[in-house]
This record gives structure tokens, C-alpha cells and sequence, in this order.
């Protein structure tokens, strides 16, 4: 007895491999595609499940959100920058001939192992500005300067996020970095370049043109995007814990005090709203981000 063609244990072999990835599969849509869905639904619709456009109305008549969602693209632009800008820094360094460069790769990666609202307490005025204030005021016999203005504690949140994430950058571009050929570099030195120029005209190009880097830049920007635990830090040291649309308020901060301000209720379909158009908002950065980075890897 023969069997047909396209119908032997191979060719279900073949077929039943997508089975492995339904576990995968179904763990995605629980926690990813089911959010998502159902926040579309909640935005769309009242508390008895009539479709209305009525939340997405509150929020673009609210000024509060448009502050919260230009300071989260301030917010994840700035630290998103300076992240790369730090990384590469940090690259830089360890690119070199250097004695003690294992304990320096250590001592750089250390800020991934530290939570994020941590971070935010390290640099907080009470943390270590207080101490800065006092070295300057006393040794340097300078006046004291204002911690609480937007001029200050803006650069410091985001420098304290860069800070917290520059080390993934660096370690990506090692990475890259280790697997460029040995001529390229024997190359280079043969016609006399130096450190610096081998650097950024070798490395930088190569590393900007890495589909992991640029992954890796955009994964931060969606990160940054999300910013909670170091803007709560600083809404705390500001006085602003419960007030919304604060100076510091990003989306994510925001979201949260809706939620639990008492004179609101519980409003779930403008939180919704916003958490979509927060998606929304994201995907199209992140394209233009794409773009912008396979622009520079040319």
C-alpha cells in the first residue's frame, strides 16, 4: 500500500513543529494582546458597555494630559540619548589598552544590577545633592544653588536614567565590537590612525549599523516610554505625590494617579484611553527612531 504524496510521517512531522510554540503563543496573548484588547474595549465604551467616544474626548480636553505625554517624549528622547551617548563613552574606554580593563567592564555594568526606584532615591536632592550643596557652599565658598527648578532636576532625571541603562548599550557594542576582523584594525594602524579616529571611523559607523544596536535603541526608547519608579522618586522630593499633571508627571505616573485620585472614582475608560494612545504614540516614535537610525548606519 502506498501512501499519498504530501500525506507521509514526515510531512506531519513538518507540519505538527508549530505545535512547540502554542505555550509561547498563549503567554503572549495573555499578558500582551489581552491588555491591549481590552483597554481598546474600556476606552470605547461606558461602564454599561455602550460605545462612546466620550474618553477619548476627556483626554485631549484635558491639558493635563498633553503635559504628562510632553514630558514622557522629553523624558525617554533625552535619556534615550544620553544612554547611547554614555554607552558608547563607556566603549570607548574599554576599547583601549588598558590595565585592569576586566575590573572596569564590572565596575561599568554594575548600574543594571540597581531597581530603577533605587536610582531614583540615589539621585535625589536628600541622597547626595544635600552633600554637593554643602561641599560647594562650605569649601567652595559659592552660593547655594536651587535644587527644586525644572532647569535642575530635568538633566538629573535624565541622567539618571542614561546612567541606569548606558551599560547595556556598551555591552551590545562590545559585543559588535569584538567581532570586527583584526585587518580592519591592522589596517588602520598600518596608515597611522589614531585611537580616536579608528573609533569613529570604524567602530561608530559599524555599530550604528548593527540590527542589534539599533533594536537595542529603540527597545530603550519603548522602556523609557514607560518611565514610573524614577519620576515617582523626584514627584515625592517635589511635593507633587498626589498632584496630577505635575511637572514630572510622565504617562505611565500620571496613569497611576487617576487612578487612585479619590475625587476621580475610578476612571478606567479615560485610563484606558490614554494607555492607547500612549501605544499609539510609542509605535510611531518608534518608527521614526528606525528610520533616524538606519539614516546614521549609512
Amino acid at each position: 500500500m502506498t501512501t499519498a504524496p504530501g500525506h507521509g510521517p514526515r510531512f506531519r512531522e513538518s507540519r505538527s513543529w508549530y505545535l512547540l510554540f502554542l505555550p509561547l503563543f498563549a503567554v503572549i496573548g495573555l499578558v500582551a494582546v489581552y491588555p491591549l484588547v481590552m483597554s481598546l474595549y474600556l476606552s470605547l465604551t461606558t461602564a454599561n458597555g455602550t460605545p462612546t467616544l466620550a474618553n477619548f474626548v476627556g483626554m485631549v480636553s484635558s491639558p493635563t494630559f498633553f503635559n504628562a505625554l510632553n514630558i514622557s517624549l522629553l523624558y525617554s528622547l533625552s535619556s534615550t540619548i544620553l544612554a547611547v551617548a554614555i554607552g558608547l563613552g563607556l566603549t570607548f574606554i574599554l576599547t583601549q589598552e588598558l590595565r585592569g580593563r576586566g575590573a572596569l567592564e564590572v565596575l561599568y555594568i554594575l548600574p543594571l544590577a540597581v531597581a530603577p526606584i533605587v536610582v531614583g532615591v540615589l539621585y535625589a536632592p536628600s541622597s547626595v545633592w544635600d552633600d554637593v550643596q554643602q561641599f560647594i557652599h562650605w569649601q567652595l565658598h559659592l552660593a547655594y544653588f536651587n535644587e527644586l527648578t525644572p532647569t535642575f532636576y530635568f538633566p538629573v532625571l535624565f541622567f539618571s536614567e542614561a546612567w541606569e541603562w548606558a551599560p547595556l548599550i556598551m555591552i551590545v557594542a562590545m559585543s559588535i565590537v569584538n567581532n570586527l576582523s583584526k585587518e580592519v584594525y591592522e589596517a588602520a594602524d598600518l596608515h597611522g590612525a589614531s585611537a580616536y579616529q579608528k573609533f569613529k571611523l570604524i567602530i561608530l559607523p559599524t555599530v550604528f549599523k548593527s540590527p542589534v544596536m539599533q533594536f537595542i535603541v529603540v527597545l530603550r526608547f519603548i522602556d523609557a516610554m514607560r518611565a514610573f519608579e524614577i519620576p515617582l522618586a523626584w514627584a515625592n522630593w517635589l511635593g507633587y505625590t498626589t498632584t496630577i499633571g505635575s511637572p514630572v508627571d510622565t504617562i505611565s505616573l500620571y496613569l497611576y494617579k487617576l487612578l487612585y485620585a479619590s475625587s476621580l472614582g475610578f476612571p478606567i475608560g479615560l485610563v484606558s484611553a490614554i494607555a492607547v494612545t500612549l501605544f499609539g504614540v510609542t509605535l510611531v516614535g518608534v518608527a521614526v527612531l528606525l528610520r533616524l537610525l538606519g539614516a546614521v548606519g549609512r
